[in-house]
């Protein structure tokens, strides 16, 4: 987390790991081909890694969020003013990038928006849900619930249609009330990760409710 300076290394690898698509979204956005933008995004975070960059968030004292938009605005002029085969990375690959899949995502953001720094936030925006269901999921993997989590996860974002509880209720060999109450269960402890996941991005732990409320605005657009 953004506050454990002891850990700084492990933390930034993690925070990189997870929210490597808003930069690449940003790359893309801004009309940067997809391979050169793979290539901005190695070379951005490879960069990041070596200069220890999460130190410069804690003395701001602001959020990785934007520190990493500031930062990768700035790294894009800086790329477009050098000759472009130019590769600060040194070639060196220290994200594991589907592009594909984030192509994909791209492609449905630029439905309702173009501006590179709007479609970054809600790239964010993803990146903290997914990263929160992916806590949460393992989280009931070892609890022994893994099965029944698959089954509900998707009513953690979407509302269920009628007769979906009854659907899954049956395969589960429970009964729809049951179904109920764990999907409302699950809601809860979803909002404590998502929280949690928030705050590991903050220096300073006075910024999780308005950073709470800019990603619930985020959601909201796309729902």
């Amino acid at each position: 987390m953004l506050a454990a300076t002891n850990e700084g290394g492990p933390a930034l690898d993690r925070l990189c790991r997870a929210y490597w698509r808003p930069v690449y979204v940003y790359f893309r956005a801004s009309g940067v081909p997809p391979m050169e933008a793979q290539d901005a995004t190695q070379d951005f975070f490879a960069d990041m890694l070596r200069r220890d960059w999460l130190k410069r968030v804690d003395q701001d004292r602001g959020s990785f969020r934007g520190f990493l938009r500031a930062s990768v605005k700035l790294f894009l002029g800086n790329r477009r003013r050098r000759d472009q085969a130019q590769k600060r990375g040194g070639g060196e690959q220290v994200l594991p990038i589907e592009a594909e899949e984030c192509e994909e995502e791209l492609e449905q953001l630029l439905r309702d928006e173009s501006n590179p720094a709007d479609l970054y936030e809600q790239a964010w925006a993803n990146c903290v849900l997914e990263s929160a269901i992916r806590r949460l999921a393992d989280e009931q993997h070892k609890a022994g619930n893994g099965e029944h989590f698959a089954e509900l996860q998707p009513f953690l974002m979407t509302p269920p249609a009628p007769g979906d509880y009854d659907r899954i209720a049956d395969r589960l060999k429970v009964s729809a009330n049951k179904v109920a109450v764990t999907v409302h269960r699950l809601s809860h402890r979803f909002g404590e990760v998502i929280r949690a996941e928030v705050a590991s991005t903050l220096s300073d732990r006075r910024e999780i409710e308005p950073e709470l409320r800019h990603l619930l605005r985020l959601v909201s657009r796309q729902s």
